[in-house]
């Protein structure tokens, strides 16, 4: 079975793409809480932008 890394809060923070987008999906959830599926979008921060 394949796996996908789920990026951290600290490597997010690392990329300034998946920053931004991690702290635009707080802010329109009202909540610190960012979920996996993002998390592995974030492998691809291009495609974590278009989505």
């Amino acid at each position: 079975m394949a796996t996908v890394k789920l990026w951290s809060d600290s490597e997010a923070e690392a990329d300034p793409r998946v920053r931004a987008v991690f702290a635009d999906i707080r802010a329109t959830r009202g909540s610190d809480f960012v979920n996996n599926f993002w998390r592995g979008l974030a492998n691809d921060p291009a495609l974590l932008e278009r989505t």
